[in-house]
C-alpha cells in the first residue's frame, strides 16, 4: 500500500498543502474532540470525504503553530461500510524544516490536530479541527517506587525480530543537510528468530539466533534476497546472562563466521528509577549493508511509556565507535566517530524488548556517480539480478579479510559499477542509518 513518508517527500508535501486553498468541511468520525490518545490514532472518515487517488495530510501543534507530520495516500486506508480508517502513530518523528536532520517527537499533553482531505494534485478539498489529549506516558505513583530490569526467558521460548535498516546520505552546504545517493535508496530487511536452547543456573542462558531466507537489501531501487534457495543460512549459539551481557559470542567454532547483532538489551542489577543509569553496549549488523559495529557509552532509565499496549520502560542511550567504516562498495567512508542515539522500549513486567530505534549518524567521505545524481537506473544497466555499486557484508568481518560478495549475487555485478556509470570527485557529507527492531512474536 502506498504512503507518503521521508523527510524530502515530507516537506514537499507541506509545501503544497501550505500553498493549496480549501473548501468544504469534512465529517471527521474518529477521533472526537477532546479525546485522550496513545500511540496509533485511529482517523476515521466518510469514504466519499478522500477523492481517488488522493490523500490525507495530519497537522498537530498549538493553535496557529501546528506541524505538519504525515501525509497518508487513500490506498493505504482501511475502506470498510463507506468508512475510511487511517492510522497514525502519535510515537513516530516529525522534523522541522530549521533542522531538517533533528527528529522531534510530541510530549504528552492537548494538541489542535488538523485533518485534511486533498485531490491527487495537492488542492485540499475538505478539512476538519479538533482537539487531542496525547497519554503516551504510563501514570505512576509519586513517589514511584524502583523497578527489576531483567531478561526474563524460558527453555523452549522464541521470539522473531523483525529488524529494518534505511541509509540516507546528505552534502552539508551551509550547515543544511542536501540529500545526495538520492538514487540508491539503501535499504535492508532481516527477520531475526531468537530461541532459548538451554537455561543453566546463576541467570545464564543458551541462544539460538538465526536469520530467515527472506532476508534482502536494496539499492537503487533493485531488491535482492540474500539466502533464498540456501539450505544453510547464517545462525549461531550465543551464551549470555538475565541482564543481557555476552559472555561467549559464539559457543561452536563451525559458525565462527557468522556474525549477528544483539537483540537483548543491556540492563543494570538493582532496582532502577527514573534518571538511573549504567553502562551499555549495543552491537548492529544488517547483512549486506553494513559490517558487524560495537558502540559503547551509556544507558539511562528515561520514563514509562505505552508501547504495543503494555507498559514499558523506556530507556535512552548514547553510544559511540571510533571504528571506521565504509558502505555501497566503498563510495561511502567514515571520517569521524559513529555516534548512535537508541531508544529501547522494554516491557519490564514480562523481562521482554518489545522495539528498539537506533539512529547512527557520522561523517562521511561520499563518492557519488551519475546514477546518483540522475536518481535512478541508467538506460542499459544491469537489471533485478545484481546489486550495483553495494558491498556486502553478510558474514565475517575480521579486519584483515575484505567482506566478501553476498551469496548469489555474483563478484561481476555486486562488486563493481556497471559501465557507463561516471564517478564524480568526493564529497563532504553526513549518514544516517536509522534501524528499526520490532518484536513480531
Amino acid at each position: 500500500m502506498a504512503r507518503f513518508s521521508g523527510r524530502i517527500v515530507t516537506f514537499a508535501i507541506a509545501i503544497i498543502l501550505l500553498c493549496a486553498s480549501w473548501c468544504g468541511a469534512m465529517e471527521l468520525l474518529a477521533p472526537t474532540d477532546g479525546q485522550a490518545v496513545r500511540e496509533r490514532v485511529k482517523i476515521q472518515l466518510p469514504l466519499d470525504d478522500v477523492p481517488d487517488d488522493g490523500f490525507i495530510s495530519i497537522f498537530v501543534g498549538e493553535a496557529e503553530a501546528d506541524k505538519f507530520v504525515v501525509a497518508i495516500a487513500r490506498d493505504a486506508a482501511i475502506s470498510e461500510n463507506n468508512v475510511l480508517t487511517f492510522f497514525w502513530n502519535t510515537k513516530q518523528p516529525y522534523y522541522d524544516s530549521a533542522q531538517p536532520m533533528q527528529p522531534k517527537y510530541f510530549k504528552d499533553g492537548r494538541y489542535q490536530m488538523m485533518v485534511q482531505a486533498h485531490d491527487a494534485k495537492g488542492k485540499t478539498v475538505s478539512s476538519a479541527k479538533l482537539t487531542i489529549v496525547m497519554k503516551n506516558q504510563v501514570d505512576r505513583p509519586s513517589p514511584a517506587p524502583g523497578i527489576d530490569l531483567v531478561n526474563r526467558m524460558t527453555f523452549g521460548q522464541t521470539n522473531d525480530y523483525r529488524v529494518r535498516c534505511d541509509v540516507s546520505v546528505f552534502e552539508i552546504v551551509n550547515r543544511v543537510g542536501l540529500p545526495i545517493l538520492g538514487g540508491m535508496a539503501l535499504s535492508g530487511e532481516v527477520l531475526l528468530t531468537q530461541s532459548i536452547e538451554d537455561v543453566r543456573p546463576a541467570g545464564e542462558f543458551l541462544i539460538r539466533l538465526r536469520t530467515d531466507e527472506k532476508t534482502f537489501v536494496s539499492s537503487y531501487g533493485v531488491k535482492k534476497y540474500l539466502y533464498a534457495g540456501q539450505e544453510l543460512k547464517p545462525q549461531l549459539y550465543r551464551l549470555v546472562n538475565k541482564y543481557g551481557s555476552v559472555i561467549k559470542a559464539n559457543m561452536f567454532s563451525k559458525q565462527a563466521k557468522y556474525r549477528i547483532m544483539d537483540i537483548l538489551p543491556v540492563l543494570s542489577a538493582g532496582q532502577k528509577k527514573e534518571g538511573d543509569s549504567w553502562p551499555d553496549t549495543v552491537t548492529l549488523k544488517i547483512d549486506g549493508l553494513t559490517p558487524f559495529i560495537t558502540l559503547k557509552g551509556s544507558a539511562m532509565l528515561d520514563s514509562f511509556e505505552w508501547e504495543q499496549g503494555r507498559e514499558c520502560a523506556k530507556i535512552k542511550s548514547i553510544v559511540l565507535s571510533e571504528t571506521p567504516i565504509s558502505l555501497a562498495n566503498g563510495k561511502i567512508k567514515s571520517t569521524g566517530p559513529l555516534n548512535a542515539d537508541v531508544t529501547t522500549y522494554f516491557a519490564y513486567k514480562s523481562g521482554t524488548m518489545l522495539r528498539r530505534d537506533i539512529r547512527l549518524t557520522f561523517d562521511a567521505e561520499i563518492t557519488p556517480d551519475s546514477r546518483d545524481e540522475a536518481g535512478g537506473q541508467l538506460p542499459g544497466e544491469e537489471g533485478p539480478d545484481s546489486l550495483p555499486g553495494e558491498q556486502l557484508y553478510p558474514f565475517s568481518d575480521d579486519d584483515d579479510i575484505a567482506p566478501a560478495p553476498s551469496p548469489g549475487l555474483g563478484t561481476s555485478h555486486g562488486a563493481t559499477f556497471s559501465q557507463g556509470v561516471t564517478e564524480r570527485g568526493p564529497k563532504k557529507g553526513r549518514v544516517e542509518l536509522v534501524v528499526v527492531i520490532r518484536l513480531e512474536k
